[in-house]
C-alpha cells in the first residue's frame, strides 16, 4: 500500500497507511477493516483506507462487500491501479477467469509496473488455454522481477498518481547506486509531469547515450526537445523513430507540432488534416489546424475548425477559449447553453 504524498491528500497518512498494511501482513483482517473503517469515518474516499477495506473483505470471504467497497474506491479514484487490481482477486477468488483477466488488464494499463499482475495474468491465460498471451504476460513479469525493485516501485508510484513519493524513491536509489537507465528515464518522466524540462532533456539525452535503441525513451525526448522549441532537433529525433512506425499517430502529432514550431504552418495544417478519423479522437487535432489557421490570417477557417474541436467533445473548453479570444466571435445561444 503506498505512502501518503502532499498531492494526494486522501491517502492515509505515512502511520496510519504502516499500520494497515502490518495489520493486512499479519493476517489481522477483522482488526484492519476496523481500522480502516474508522479512518473512513472520518474522511470516506481515502484511498489507502478504501483499499485496506476491499482486501480485509476478500480475506474474510466477504466478496460481495468487496465489490461495492471497489466500486467506491473506482468512484472516488478511478485512475488507481490497485482497484482494478484488487477486484481481479476477488474474481479469482470466485474462480471466474475472463472477468479477473479483465480487471488485471485494467489495473497494467494505468500501471504497467506490477509484477505479480503480469503473474496472475500468465497463469490465468495458461488455464484459458491461451499460451501466447500466456507468454507475454510471463515476459513482461519477468522483466519487471529483474529491475531492482526500489525503481519497479518508483514506477508505480508515479503511474498512481504519486510523482513526489516516486522522485523521492528514485533519487535516493540513483545517488546510491549511479546510473541506470530505467531510473533516469523515470526521473525524466517526473520530469516532464512537473514540466522540468531541461531537466528531462539532460536524463533523457543520457539514457539514449547507453541505450540508443530505447525508442519510448526517444519519443520522450522528442516531446522535451519541441517542449524546449528545439524544433530541428525533435525533427531528426522524429525522422529515426518514424522509419519503424511511420503510420504512428503519437509521432505524426508530434511531428506537425515541430513544423508549427518552425513556421511551416501551412505544412502542419495538412500533417493535421492526414490525423483525422471522424472522431472524439480529433478534438486535439482540429484545434492545432484552427491554430496554425488563425496564424496565417484564415480567420473563417479557424473558426470552422474550432467549432469541428467543440464538435468533437462538448466540454472541450479549449476550443471555447479559442474562438472567444479571437476576440470578433460570436457566440451562438447553442454554444453558450453548452458553455
Amino acid at each position: 500500500m503506498e505512502s501518503a504524498t502532499a498531492t494526494n491528500p486522501l491517502a492515509a497518512t505515512p502511520a496510519d497507511a504502516v499500520r494497515l498494511r502490518d495489520l493486512l501482513r499479519q493476517n489481522r483482517f477483522a482488526e484492519a477493516l476496523t481500522a480502516a473503517g474508522a479512518l473512513l469515518a472520518e474522511s470516506p474516499g481515502q484511498r489507502d483506507a478504501l483499499l485496506c477495506s476491499a482486501i480485509a473483505q476478500r480475506f474474510l470471504g466477504q466478496i460481495p462487500e468487496a465489490f461495492k467497497t471497489l466500486a467506491t474506491l473506482e468512484q472516488h479514484h478511478p485512475r488507481f491501479s490497485r482497484v482494478y487490481e484488487e477486484r481481479g482477486r476477488c474474481y479469482v477468488a470466485l474462480r471466474q477467469a475472463p472477468p479477473a483477466i479483465e480487471a488485471f488488464l485494467k489495473a497494467v494499463h494505468i500501471n504497467h509496473a506490477l509484477p505479480a499482475v503480469w503473474g496472475m495474468l500468465e497463469g490465468l491465460y495458461r488455464m484459458q488455454g491461451e499460451a501466447h498471451s500466456a507468454a507475454l504476460a510471463g515476459s513482461e513479469a519477468a522483466t519487471l522481477r529483474a529491475q531492482p525493485q526500489e525503481v519497479v516501485v518508483a514506477t508505480g508510484l508515479f503511474a498512481d498518481g504519486e510523482p513526489e513519493a516516486a522522485e523521492a524513491l528514485v533519487r535516493a536509489y540513483l545517488l546510491k547506486h549511479g546510473d541506470h537507465i530505467e531510473a533516469m528515464r523515470l526521473l525524466a518522466r517526473i520530469g516532464i509531469a512537473h514540466k522540468v524540462y531541461f531537466d528531462a532533456q539532460v536524463l533523457l539525452a543520457a539514457v539514449l547515450e547507453r541505450a540508443p535503441d530505447y525508442r519510448a525513451a526517444r519519443h520522450e525526448y522528442a516531446f522535451v526537445l519541441i517542449e524546449l522549441h528545439r524544433y530541428k532537433e525533435a525533427l531528426g529525433e522524429l525522422e529515426k523513430l518514424m522509419v519503424d512506425e511511420p503510420d504512428s499517430r503519437p509521432l505524426k502529432v508530434l511531428h506537425a507540432a515541430a513544423r508549427v514550431g518552425l513556421g511551416e504552418h501551412e505544412r502542419a495544417v495538412g500533417l493535421y488534416r492526414e490525423l483525422l478519423i471522424g472522431g472524439p479522437e480529433d478534438t486535439d487535432a482540429h484545434l492545432s489546424i484552427g491554430h496554425a489557421l488563425k496564424t496565417l490570417g484564415q480567420t473563417p477557417a479557424a473558426i470552422d475548425a474550432y467549432r469541428r474541436a467543440a464538435g468533437c467533445r462538448a466540454d472541450f473548453g479549449d476550443a471555447y477559449w479559442s474562438l472567444a479570444n479571437l476576440k470578433t466571435y460570436r457566440f451562438t445561444q447553442e454554444e453558450m447553453t453548452r458553455m
